[in-house]
Parts: structure tokens; C-alpha cells; sequence
């Protein structure tokens, strides 16, 4: 993989797994009334902290940090700049929801705007990286991806923090998840084989790869099978769940075939 797109595995992976934890929060605030928690601060400032390395790190991919300012002004065009501007209000609103957890609990309608904003932020994520010069992804494909990996991983944090009447609905939520991540992940290199050049390279590229298998067996399957066994995740599950992602992540972005690279990189 190019070390320039390193930064966006980070951003991606550690962006969307603080979206998954703020999306389960406010599913949460339905189900159980929170008080004041200690848990729930810390879960609040690991939002937090996520988001901040995640954009730290998506500033390194930049040739010219500073002018990310520019790039919002093309709102009306590219999915780039709506991007930004969301994860920027969703960094707003969730620093709101983290100072109100600190004073005491947060509003569940603060809570909820944060997982609203973050899920937009999460779709736009999506349509970025849905290129046309990438034709294996010119479709649904990162949306669901990234969507998958939000969920499973905002979900295995998340039992550091939820109460104990929670700890069953998250586990059953990961396995669904990993079920349909391995669908995923499993079908779709195959389809590739059915495309043009550029398709059929990027399938042959995922399915000849020690990582992309690593991520299907130690990342999704291995923990799909500790969940069913104990019906819980234990606590050491979601580190590795966050490997296996990371793993599958460097392989989203290291060895999906460009149609510039089949004609010979003209630029």
C-alpha cells in the first residue's frame, strides 16, 4: 500500500468507529434512562479522542493542510467538502454532549442530533471515496463498508461503557453485524471477477491477499464465533475486532485497482 494513504485508514477507521459509539448512544438513551455515569463521560471523551486523531490524521494526507479551508467552499459539488463540513458538526455537537455528560448527563436530544449529524457525516464519508476512477467502488460499496465497520466496532467499544442490561443487545447487534460483513466481504471480490479489467484486477488483488483473508477469518469470523459461543464480548473481543477492521481497511484502500493505473497513470 502507498504510505500517503496510511492517514486514511486512520481517519476512516477512527472517525466512523466514534460515529458507531454515538449512534449506539442515542439507541441507548431510548431504551435505558442514564443518569449521571461515570462510564458515560468516558465513553463521551473517547468520541471525542477518536475523532481528533482521525482528523489529525487525515490532515497528514493532505499536501497543503491549511487549505482544507478551501475545500468547504465547494459544498454545492463535492462530497468532499459536505464531508468536512459534517464531521465538523458532528465534532461540535458531540464536544457539546461530552462537557453536558461531565455537568451531569446529556440531553437525549443533543445525543441524538450528534448520531444524526454522524451518520450524514458517515454517508458523505462514503460517497467520497465512491469514484468513478475507482470502478470497483463507483457504487454502494464503501457506504456499506464503512456503515459495517461503524457499527461493529461502535458496538464492541461500547460494552466498555453501556450498563449490564445492555451488554446482550450489543452483542447480538455485532453479530448481525459480522454475519453481514462476511456476506459482504466474501461475495462481493467474487463479483469483481465478473467486470471489466479494472474490476476483475481489483477481485484478483483482494482474494490473493494473506491480509484480506485475515481480515475474513481473525477479524469477522473468529470473533462471530465467540459471540455466538458466549452470547457476549468478552473484553479483550473488541481489540481484536478493531484489528481485524484496521487490517481490512489497509486492503480497502492498498489494493483497489484505478483505471488511471490500467492505462498507465497518464496523471
Amino acid at each position: 500500500m502507498d504510505m500517503r494513504e496510511l492517514p486514511l485508514v486512520f481517519f476512516t477507521l477512527f472517525t466512523q468507529t466514534a460515529v458507531g459509539l454515538v449512534l449506539l448512544a442515542a439507541v441507548r438513551s431510548w431504551v435505558v434512562a442514564e443518569g449521571p455515569d461515570p462510564r458515560v463521560r468516558v465513553e463521551w471523551s473517547v468520541v471525542l479522542g477518536l475523532l481528533a486523531v482521525g482528523v489529525v490524521a487525515a490532515f497528514f494526507h493532505l499536501g497543503q493542510p491549511l487549505g482544507v479551508f478551501r475545500m468547504v467552499s465547494n459544498l454545492g459539488a463535492a462530497w468532499l467538502s459536505r464531508e468536512i463540513l459534517l464531521f465538523a458538526a458532528f465534532g461540535v455537537v458531540a464536544a457539546a454532549a461530552a462537557a453536558a455528560a461531565y455537568r451531569g448527563s446529556p440531553r437525549r436530544w443533543l445525543v441524538q442530533v450528534a448520531a444524526a449529524l454522524g451518520l450524514l457525516a458517515l454517508v458523505a464519508t462514503g460517497m467520497t471515496y465512491a469514484a468513478p476512477g475507482m470502478p470497483a467502488l463507483h457504487n454502494g460499496i464503501p457506504l456499506v463498508s464503512f456503515g459495517l465497520t461503524a457499527v461493529i466496532l461502535g458496538a464492541a467499544v461500547g460494552t466498555y461503557f453501556a450498563p449490564e442490561e445492555m451488554q446482550r443487545r450489543l452483542a447480538s447487534i455485532v453479530s448481525h453485524a459480522l454475519v453481514a460483513a462476511l456476506l459482504v466481504y466474501l461475495v462481493v471480490p467474487f463479483v469483481w471477477l465478473g467486470g471489466d479489467a479494472v474490476m476483475r484486477a481489483t477481485g484478483q488483488a483482494f482474494l490473493s491477499s494473506p491480509l484480506y483473508w485475515a481480515h475474513v477469518v481473525l477479524g469477522l469470523g473468529l470473533p462471530l464465533g465467540v459471540v455466538w459461543r458466549t452470547q457476549r464480548i468478552p473484553a479483550w473481543l473488541p481489540v481484536l475486532l478493531v484489528l481485524g477492521e484496521l487490517a481490512g481497511r489497509v486492503v480497502f484502500f492498498g489494493l483497489v485497482a484505478t483505471s488511471a493505473g490500467n492505462i498507465g497513470l497518464p496523471y
